[in-house]
């Protein structure tokens, strides 16, 4: 008789039944063989299954946090719209008194005229051409156009406007000025202003100024009069030459103490470079503005017969 010996442990013979084994015990180990075979594929499946998901965990994870980290906000539908008050334009024409121009930018909404003038007198805020005894910037407030802000100060208005005359002055070379001190230059520059209606004639008064000046005469400009009454009359009358007032250039000697008005460019330019000429008296020779200039008294009183004559005066 002969003896099949026992099968090594994990030889494949073992899944073989024995050769005298009937179908039913071959089928049975078959059955046995391909259950184990798919138990050992359902583990390397479960087990790869857990590898990738630990391996996913942290991605996961990291994911989530940059997501947070970096989310956009919200769009710009999302958000509230604000909408910002537009700028105001503060148009400055030359020849305005410091009143005058508080009361402009007293129109704007927001803006007190108080304040501003409050800012004007303090001695805070200074023009470079302002002397050091002087606290007003009569004179320095520039006269142009700005755009002025919902939320700006008075004081950054008055800043914005003296920041622009220093412009002024430095390109002209203001402090250059010979003969007058850059301050009486903004003065006679502020009388000029008011006086000449037309450039051509702007130097010429400049320097019917210069030689009075020389000459140790009183001005007599009826501007200075405008200044203190408020306001110009058709003709001064004897009794506005007589007011009491260091603006008063009927009583006066000199310039007057501080500018009367603001100034532009041409102005600070003709008090710098008066024409050469002897003129001491002007007045008015036509509707236009005009002037007729005389080196003499006698001179001076035909051109006033002349523009009485035609209604000017």
């Amino acid at each position: 008789m002969s003896v099949t010996p026992p099968p090594r442990r994990g030889d494949p013979s073992s899944y073989r039944a024995p050769v005298s084994a009937t179908r039913s015990e071959l089928q049975a180990a078959h059955s046995r063989s391909s259950s184990r075979l798919r138990g050992d594929r359902r583990g390397r499946t479960l087990l790869a299954l857990l590898i990738v998901v630990v391996l996913l965990i942290p991605l996961a994870v990291g994911a989530l946090w940059l997501y947070h980290k970096v989310r956009p906000g919200p769009s710009a539908s999302d958000t509230p719209s604000v909408t910002l008050a537009p700028d105001v334009t503060l148009l400055l024409p030359p020849g305005l008194t410091t009143a005058e121009i508080a009361a402009r930018v007293g129109e704007i909404p927001g803006k007190d005229a108080a304040k501003f003038l409050a800012a004007v007198t303090s001695g805070t805020i200074r023009s470079r051409y302002q002397p050091a005894d002087v606290t007003s910037l009569d004179g320095f407030l520039f006269p142009d156009t700005y755009f002025i802000g919902a939320t700006e100060s008075e004081e950054s208005i008055v800043r914005r406007l003296v920041d622009r005359f220093d412009e002024i002055g430095d390109k002209i070379n203001l402090g250059s000025a010979t003969k007058m001190t850059p301050y009486q230059t903004v003065i006679a520059a502020s009388l000029i202003q008011k006086e000449a209606k037309l450039a051509e004639d702007a130097p010429l008064i400049s320097a019917v100024i210069r030689n009075r000046l020389a000459d140790e005469m009183l001005l007599q400009i009826d501007a200075t009069l405008c200044l203190i009454k408020g306001g110009c009359p058709p003709s001064p009358t004897n009794a506005d030459k007589e007011i009491d007032s260091p603006y008063n250039t009927y009583k006066n000697l000199g310039l007057p103490p501080t500018p009367i008005c603001s100034v532009t460019e041409a102005s600070l330019l003709a008090a710098m470079n008066p024409s050469d000429v002897k003129y001491k008296f002007y007045v008015l020779s036509d509707s236009s503005g005009k002037h007729a200039f005389a080196t003499t008294l006698a001179e001076h009183d035909r051109n006033v017969a002349a523009a009485r004559a035609k209604g000017l005066l």
